[in-house]
């Protein structure tokens, strides 16, 4: 099973990984929490969505101060 990985550095390739394994690690620890009704294991996955949310806002705040606020482009 792939462990999610809390914090890190704030650039594109760990976001992405961090995206990644943060996708795998809830596909299998959360479905497997929600069916046996966990109380102890959604805490600690909800300590991990935490932390992940914490992360891209971080992430997120890098890029602002870097790019500034960019418009979308239309297609």
């Amino acid at each position: 099973m792939t462990d999610y990985q809390m914090g890190g550095g704030l650039r594109l390739l760990t976001a992405i990984e961090k995206t990644q394994a943060f996708s795998s690690f809830l596909q299998h620890r959360l479905l497997r929490a929600l069916e046996t009704e966990d109380p102890t294991e959604l805490h600690y996955l909800l300590a991990q969505l935490d932390d992940y949310h914490s992360y891209m806002w971080r992430y997120h705040k890098k890029l602002q101060s870097e790019r500034g606020d960019r418009q979308p482009v239309d297609e």
